[in-house]
Parts: structure tokens; sequence; C-alpha cells
């Protein structure tokens, strides 16, 4: 029996419905706003090339409010770089990041221009990557005027020239990474055009011409050094920033108390792989602060005699560095308020003679009237049977823990229910409420 020319029409639209559902530009339907979205994930170079797959795609890549160039590619000089943003039409360009190497193939004036129309579309966040074996070298004076500019990232292996007239009013944050500036008052004509900087992060290895690196913002709110690893030329700092509530230290010995002038509002130090803290008056600074993390050997702290942390309330500390716990007793006792206590696991090396735990004498006042919340992350009592020591000792000398969390990794669901067994067990009986964790 044939089929009939009805039921096979019927399949032959059906089919035809089918293919024409499957082509559909999904893509092209969706809102501007996601497409920007979508757009900006992929590299500035591959969203540009989008213009040529419909007339209506042309102008959804000059929309687009992040670009990213990378110049080190060899398919991508500055003179196309220019040309793109000269066709790049969002009045607000939110993010501008930019990758160069200044050689044979790229000059400075080429460069000046490109940067010179990114400003223009009143860039709110500009990271500049500049690699050049030029020496001594200029940025565009556009950029030190730019007024529109809220975030500036610059990571430049090479010596900055920086002018006398900087004005950069809306600046809130700047990162700068490795690099060098021609003289001491280079640096203070960048610091003092950003009358509104909040956050300030300084990355050096060694400086040439600066043997004083003057940090002196009315306005900063959050300061991050990292000088190296105490090279030959590490440049010394001298901070004055009387509104400056958080200050990270990063692996530095260039700190003297009397390069800290002026330090009244400091609420958070941060203090990682340091060379050492060895200045009494420097631990002076740090004791009016109400939270600290701190990640040193005792072989480079020195103890002050009645230095008293009398408004911390939080203290992180990392338990890798050799003997920590000499460094966990003497804070313990130097911080009669303190409610949180972080430790930070590791391994270290136990075959050198460092020393061994010891049970303080008396017992801490935080541990009796203060303490509520004790974090251990890393805990290896079953490896290093200090940190087991240790443990045992706060917990069975704390009367107003509310919650203990312990975590580690690489063991097995027996040993994890023998450790929490065991945490219980330590804990002083007649704190029967607290809140016992192991992750």
């Amino acid at each position: 029996m044939k089929p009939s020319k009805t039921k096979d029409s019927s399949m032959k639209r059906r089919k035809k419905s089918s293919a024409s559902t499957n082509n559909v530009d999904r893509i092209s339907e969706l809102p501007e706003a996601l497409i920007q979205k979508i757009l900006c994930l992929v590299p500035t170079k591959i969203a540009i090339t989008t213009s040529v797959l419909s007339k209506q795609w042309r102008s959804h890549w000059k929309l687009m409010h992040e670009l990213k160039f990378d110049a080190l590619d060899r398919k991508l000089d500055l003179e196309s770089i220019s040309m793109s943003l000269l066709s790049h039409k969002a009045p607000v360009l939110q993010r501008f990041h930019l990758i160069v190497r200044l050689d044979e193939r790229t000059n400075t004036m080429d460069f000046g221009i490109l940067i010179g129309l990114a400003l223009t579309r009143n860039v709110r966040e500009c990271v500049l990557k500049v690699h050049s074996n030029r020496g001594l070298f200029k940025l565009p004076r556009i950029l030190y005027a730019c007024e529109t500019l809220e975030t500036l990232k610059l990571m430049l292996r090479l010596v900055v020239d920086v002018p006398s007239l900087v004005s950069m009013r809306s600046l809130r944050t700047l990162h700068l990474h490795r690099v060098d500036f021609k003289d001491e008052d280079s640096i203070l004509n960048l610091l003092s055009g950003c009358p509104n900087l909040q956050d300030l992060v300084v990355r050096t290895k060694s400086s040439i011409n600066v043997r004083t690196f003057k940090i002196v913002v009315p306005s900063l709110q959050r300061l991050t050094i990292h000088n190296g690893d105490g090279g030959k030329r590490q440049c010394r700092y001298m901070i004055n920033t009387p509104s400056l509530k958080f200050l990270k230290i990063e692996g530095t010995n260039a700190f003297e108390s009397s390069m800290m002038m002026n330090l009244p509002e400091l609420m958070e130090v941060n203090i990682t792989n340091a060379l050492e803290i060895t200045d009494e008056k420097l631990m002076i600074v740090l004791s009016s602060v109400k939270r600290l993390s701190i990640a040193v050997s005792p072989l480079q702290f020195k103890f002050p005699i009645g230095i008293i942390f009398k408004h911390l309330v939080y203290l992180e500390l990392s338990t890798f560095k050799k003997a920590w716990w000499y460094v966990l007793s003497f804070l313990l006792h130097s911080s009669p308020k303190l409610q949180v206590l972080k430790l930070l696991g590791g391994m270290y090396n136990d075959d050198e003679d460092i020393g061994e735990w010891k049970q303080p004498e008396n017992v801490p006042q935080c541990l009796l009237s203060h303490l509520e919340t004790f974090i251990w992350k890393g805990y290896k009592y079953w490896k290093q049977e200090t940190d087991r020591e240790v443990a045992k000792y706060i917990l069975k000398h704390t009367d107003c823990l509310k919650t203990v969390t312990f975590s580690s990794t690489g063991i097995s669901d027996q040993e994890r229910l023998e450790v929490v067994n065991d945490l219980i067990s330590l804990v002083r009986s007649t704190n029967s409420s607290c809140k016992i964790q192991f992750l």
C-alpha cells in the first residue's frame, strides 16, 4: 500500500521545520549585555574577528567595556591596536590591559599614541605590562593627567621618570610591580598626584636609584609591600599614612620603626616570610593592631619584655616555621583579649636542634576569659607530636571556647574519627557547649 500524498507532505514540512530550527542563530538573539560579557571572556583579538560573521555583528565588539591586547604576539603590533581603538565606540572603557615590548619593532611614540587613544575612552582600570632594556623611560604625560582612571597597575621592567605635575584625582588603587624610579622625587611626584589613593601595592626586587621609598599618602587605607629577598640594593621604606588600616609586609627586613612615622589608624597587619623582626619599637607599632597574621621563625623574632597587644582579638600564625610554638606562647601571653586563634599548618624540619614545646607556667589570660574560636588548618598530630601537645594545652585551659575547627588532608576515615575523639577528650568537661568540627 502506497503512502498517501497528505502524509508525505506532512513529513516534508516537519523535516523542513526541523532544519530551520537547527539553523537559528540563537547567540544573536541574546541581549546585548550578555553578548558583551561573552566577548569579554575571549581574547580581544578573537572578539574583533566576530565582526565578519554578519552585518549585525560588525558593531558588537566596538561596544565592549573591556579590551586586552598582547603585543608580544608577532601577529599584533601597536599600529593595529591603535586602529582597533579608533574603531571602538563604547563611551566608557572599564578595563584596558596592554602587554608590550619596546624594541626595534616598536617605539615610544607609537606607545604614547596608543595610550592616549585608550584614555580618551574614559578608562576606569588600566594595566600596563612593559618589557624594555632602554633604561630611563617616560610614560605618556596624558596618563599622569587622566581624571577618570580609578585603578592603575604598572608592571614595568624599566626605570621610570615621573614628571612634577601629576593629577589623578580619581585614582583609588595603584599597583607598582618591579617598577624602578629615576629618583626619590619621581616617587613623591607620583604619589602626591593621587590625593584620593586608598590601596597601594609595591613589589620591588632591587633599586639602583632609590635608597628610601617614601610613602606619604594621607588618604591611603591599605598598603602591601614586597621588597625582594634581602639583596644589597634593597630600599628602605618611610611610611607616613595617617589613615592606614591594613598593612602587609612580604619577604623583607628593610623595615625600621623609625621609618613608620604616622600610623594611628592601623588595625590589621600581615607579615609573611619576613627575614627578621628584631626591632622592639616596630613590635610596639604592631602592638596597637586588632588583627595580626604572622609567618616568621622565632630565630628572626625578638621578644620584647613587657609588651602587650592590648587590642588584639584575631591572631593567625603559620606553623611551618621552625620552633613556631615560641612565637605562639609569646603572643598568647601578650594578648589578653584574644578571641580568635587560627593556626596554619605545614611541615618543618624537626631534625634540627630547635628545642621543644613546653607548657607555660602560667595560663594566658586570653585562654581563661576571651578565646572563643580555635581553628587549625593542616593539623598533623600523628606526624608531629608538638601539634598534639599544643592543641592539648589550649583545649584543656580554655573556658570560653564556642567553636573548634581542625582540618587535615591525606588521612583515612578511621584516622579522622580517631582525631575527632582525641579532640573531644581534650576539651574541658566544664565547656560542654563547645562545638567541635574536623573537616
